[in-house]
């Protein structure tokens, strides 16, 4: 970074105002609901705000909520104490998105990053679009982040006690948060530090042992929020051995090419051999226990889940980009690492502005390039189920959680998504009519509601069955006058 004083200081101006602004369009948007996960969070903490407990009241009979660690939700449920407004509610996310890159920027100096360097790498996290949306949404992964981060600072500040509880808040909020207590124990092991090692195991397991045996003790069996959903994800407890090699295969270049994909939002092939050849490179060149250990198992966590693991590396991006940027660096020519970081971040300011007129357009952001449902629509569709449906119906959707929420109706989602079937499978196998047919007369469900959900995978083929249940006769249309017609409302019949 050869740039002059006044240069430099009016080019990271310009890039924080345009990173703001992005920002502050976010966080204006007002839909929340419409990741679904957000949705659960968010009716997690309004059942914890008005006292009926850690449980899931969306659904017709109220179940434990056991799928997601409580952390999260009970911070939530004291902003909803203050005010349900959306933007008072995001403010929870977007302080911990700031808090987690402030701790990160220490922790960089810490691990021996230059103030510049750490910079460099924080301004990069920050504009990737996935930490946009996160940081201004319902979602646990900045939280995570931020308690991930501090833990490893703390340990690296030889404070095993601070450490270790911080560790074990980590897993309350995630429980991607195991990783992090194994990669701190055997680091103070490797360092024959094992007092030190004892200190952190008896804190972070005081704090997130008993939640591991609230939710096994009370795991329901509902085949979406409970444990068997968790069971049917995992290669090492599920699919056949064919299938955990593809899973496994699968996740391993989808895990190399993210930090592409997350920094800029382009994926090629050409991508994960770069990203492969400089990160296997740095690593041979130079490594370090921490938090290379940590980032390591933390991966190999999420090669074994079956699911895409981009968005949950974003809690890792900065150590991940550390890794590289600790050798990269010591090249001689740094005119070409300032060349790379410019075009790195100006791809990523790009994918980000690109998104900003459908989050306008529509009232809400989306992690994908595409915008995300229509809030305007979605509460037109709302209003009309509030007014003319009655008050004990219930609802088949693939947002149930939002239904509910918006329109106070007992919801179910219809149907449990099979990870492998869409994701990984060489033919898809999707959701089925008979699944969505077996929950609306398990449920005895009313009303069927069908909205776009661009961001999800489940989309189309729930779609699909709904059409050919509406075909059969099983479910017939309500009108509803000036309403787009991707926004639907069908009567079970």
């Amino acid at each position: 970074m050869t740039l002059h004083g006044n240069t430099r200081r009016a080019l990271i101006a310009i890039c924080f105002a345009i990173l703001g602004a992005i920002y502050a369009i976010a966080w204006f948007t007002p839909a929340v609901g419409l990741y679904h996960d957000d949705g659960v969070y968010l009716m997690t903490a309004k059942a914890l705000a008005a006292g009926h407990g850690y449980t899931i009241e969306s659904l017709p009979h109220a179940i434990p909520q056991t799928k997601y660690p409580p952390l999260f939700p009970a911070l939530l449920a004291l902003f909803l104490l203050v005010s349900q407004q959306t933007q008072w509610l995001k403010l929870l996310p977007l302080l911990c998105a700031a808090g987690w890159l402030a701790v990160t920027f220490r922790l960089l100096r810490k691990m021996g990053a230059t103030a510049n360097g750490a910079l460099v790498l924080i301004f990069l996290t920050a504009i990737s679009p996935t930490v946009v949306f996160l940081s201004t949404s319902l979602m646990s992964e900045p939280l995570f982040a931020l308690l991930g981060a501090a833990s490893l600072l703390m340990l690296l500040e030889d404070r095993p006690w601070t450490a270790g509880a911080l560790a074990g808040l980590a897993t309350l909020t995630r429980t991607a948060g195991v990783p992090l207590i194994v990669a701190c124990i055997l680091t103070l092991a490797i360092r024959r530090r094992f007092a030190g090692a004892l200190k952190f195991c008896a804190t972070a397991m005081l704090l997130a042992a008993p939640w591991f045996g609230w939710s096994i003790a009370r795991a329901p069996r509902d085949p979406y929020y409970g444990a068997g959903n968790y069971v049917s994800l995992n290669i090492l407890t599920s699919l056949p051995a064919n299938e955990k090699l593809i899973v496994f295969a699968r996740n391993f270049l989808w895990l190399w090419i993210s930090p592409t994909e997350l920094l800029t939002g382009f994926t090629s092939i050409y991508a994960l051999i770069a990203t492969l050849l400089i990160f296997g490179w740095c690593l041979y060149v130079r490594r370090q226990l921490l938090p290379d250990l940590f980032v390591g198992l933390y991966c190999l966590m999420l090669l074994c889940w079956a699911w895409p693991p981009q968005r949950f590396v974003v809690p890792v991006l900065p150590l991940v980009l550390w890794m590289a940027w600790r050798v990269i660096t010591r090249v001689r020519i740094q005119e070409a690492v300032a060349a790379a970081v410019l075009i790195i971040a100006g791809a990523g300011l790009w994918s980000d502005g690109i998104r900003v007129p459908g989050a306008l357009s529509a009232g809400a952001l989306s992690p994908e390039p595409q915008p995300a449902d229509d809030w305007h629509e979605m509460k037109r569709l709302f209003s009309y189920i509030r007014a003319n449906t009655p008050a004990t119906s219930i609802l088949v959707g693939n947002l149930d959680p939002v239904l509910f929420l918006n329109t106070g109706r007992k919801a179910v989602r219809g149907f449990a998504p099979n990870a492998f079937g869409l994701l990984y499978a060489e033919r898809q196998q999707g959701i089925t009519p008979d699944q969505v047919s077996g929950a609306i007369l398990r449920e005895q469900a009313d009303y069927v509601v069908v909205t776009p959900d661009r961001d999800f995978v489940e989309a189309p083929s729930f779609h699909s069955s709904v059409q050919a249940l509406e075909r059969g006769g099983r479910l017939q249309p309500v009108p509803i006058p000036g309403l787009s017609p991707d926004y639907r409302l069908l009567r079970v019949q």
